[in-house]
C-alpha cells in the first residue's frame, strides 16, 4: 500500500502518525480539542475552494483521521465530526475522510484483538473457534486495506478533477464500508467486550446494542 503514496503523502502520513504516537504528551485540554489537533496538522481551516486543488491535500487530510482513529476511534470520531461542522464539507472529501476514518478504526480494532487474542490462547490452537477468530482478524486487515486503497484512487481522480468518476467509484466502496463496519464490530465485540464496543464504536450515531454481555 506504502507504494501508492507520493512522496508528499507519504510524509502527510508519517507526520500523523508521529503526532499520535505521541499524543499522550500532550495535555488533556489539547488532546481533547479536535480544532487545535487539526490544526496543528493540517494548519487553520481556509476557504480554498476544492480541498484537492493543491497535490496531497486530501490525501493528507485523510491521513489525519485514520492516524487518529487507530489511536482512539472515539478521537478520530471525534475529529470527523469536527471537521464537518467547521465548514461546509464537500461531499467526495466526507466520502474520503470517512474512510480514512474506518480504516483507522479497523487497524486500531485488529491490533486490540491481536492482543486480546493471543492473551485467549486463538493462536495456540487450531480449534474450529480460534480459527474463525484468526479469519475475523484477517478480514478486518484486508477490508482496511480495500478502503485505504479505494480513498487514494479518489484522491487521485479528484486531484485530476474527475469527478463524475470519482462519484461513482465513491458509490461503489460503500458497500465493503458497511461490510468493515460490521467487522469491526463482530470483533470488537466477540473479543474485547460490549462495554467497550459501547464506549467506542459509535459509528455515524448508530446506536450500540447495550444488551450484548460484556
Amino acid at each position: 500500500m506504502d507504494a501508492f503514496w507520493t512522496e508528499d503523502e507519504a510524509a502527510s502520513r508519517e507526520k500523523a502518525a508521529r503526532y499520535f504516537r505521541d499524543l499522550t504528551a500532550l495535555t488533556q485540554a489539547e488532546a481533547a480539542a479536535p480544532g487545535a489537533i487539526w490544526t496543528d496538522l493540517e494548519g487553520a481551516l481556509e476557504n480554498e475552494g476544492a480541498v484537492w486543488s493543491r497535490p496531497g491535500r486530501l490525501a493528507g487530510r485523510m491521513a489525519l483521521l485514520e492516524a487518529a482513529a487507530r489511536h482512539s476511534p472515539g478521537l478520530g470520531r471525534d475529529l470527523l465530526a469536527w471537521r464537518t461542522a467547521a465548514a461546509p464539507l464537500d461531499p467526495l472529501e466526507g466520502s474520503v475522510l470517512r474512510l480514512g476514518c474506518l480504516a483507522g478504526t479497523a487497524a486500531h480494532v485488529l491490533e486490540a484483538g491481536v492482543r486480546a487474542a493471543r492473551e485467549q490462547g486463538a493462536f495456540s490452537s487450531s480449534l474450529m473457534g480460534c480459527r474463525e477468530v484468526q479469519e475475523s482478524l484477517a478480514g478486518l486487515l484486508t477490508g482496511a486495506g480495500l478502503l485505504r486503497l479505494g480513498a487514494c484512487r479518489l484522491c487521485r481522480l479528484l486531484e485530476k478533477g474527475e469527478r463524475d468518476r470519482a462519484s461513482r467509484e465513491s458509490s461503489g466502496l460503500d458497500g465493503p464500508a458497511a461490510e468493515l463496519e460490521a467487522g469491526i464490530r463482530s470483533v470488537a465485540r466477540a473479543l474485547l467486550g460490549g462495554a467497550w464496543v459501547a464506549a467506542n464504536l459509535a459509528f455515524d450515531g448508530t446506536p450500540v446494542d447495550e444488551r450484548t454481555p460484556t
